[in-house]
């Protein structure tokens, strides 16, 4: 594959990794009680040195939980962000190789709703990796010319298993200091944040 820059435009999935505080340490929070400010500035930090300190046995506020989970997501975005720099592939389009990796063939209004975005952005996604040669356009097999789907091409298939790599080298790094079982119980409990997101109205 050619290697491209590694920055998607502006309105792509996760696009836009930040950089961790150096002195972010387990079981730290951030500036508790601080106002959040916009997304690229977390929670009222600024001028900082250290984080309030943060016993691991501590009780944990809805609020503390939002914050960690806000820190954990830039952490999973920066690693993402250097492990995928040369590899061809734009931050966010990972996901999409992956969920047709998995799930074939999509029409775009499908791809949208399982990447959880605007349909909109996910066209102009699949048009970008079109162009790059990781995805082409299939007419839908009932006959109907309107519908359109895209899938895989060999190229895609091959950059769909290095970051199948990646998010394996990824996980690994970011779950260090866990067993078995707290894997389990995180992945369970963040899919259960993630359901309860998608009941909030609106």
């Amino acid at each position: 594959m050619t290697d491209t820059p590694n920055a998607e435009p502006a309105g792509l999935p996760g696009d836009r990794p930040a950089d961790l505080p150096g002195d972010m340490r387990v079981g730290e929070p951030v500036c508790p009680g601080a106002e959040v400010v916009g997304e690229e500035a977390e929670p009222g930090c600024e001028g900082s040195d250290r984080a309030t300190e943060w016993p691991a046995d501590a009780p944990a506020s809805p609020a503390d939980v939002l914050i960690a989970l806000r820190f954990a997501g830039r952490a999973v975005r920066k690693a993402m962000a250097e492990e995928l720099t040369g590899s061809g592939v734009h931050v966010g389009q990972e996901l999409v190789l992956i969920k047709l990796a998995h799930l074939g063939s999509l029409p775009v209004a499908q791809l949208a709703k399982v990447l959880d975005v605007e349909v909109p952005t996910a066209s102009r996604t699949a048009q970008r990796m079109e162009a790059a040669g990781l995805v082409r356009r299939v007419k839908a097999t009932n006959g109907d010319a309107r519908l359109v789907s895209i899938e895989l091409t060999a190229e895609g298939a091959e950059a769909a298993e290095v970051v199948r790599v990646i998010h394996e080298r990824v996980g690994e790094r970011l779950t260090q200091g866990l067993d078995a079982d707290q894997r389990r119980e995180l992945r369970n409990i963040l899919w259960q944040l993630a359901a309860n997101g998608d009941a909030l109205p609106g």
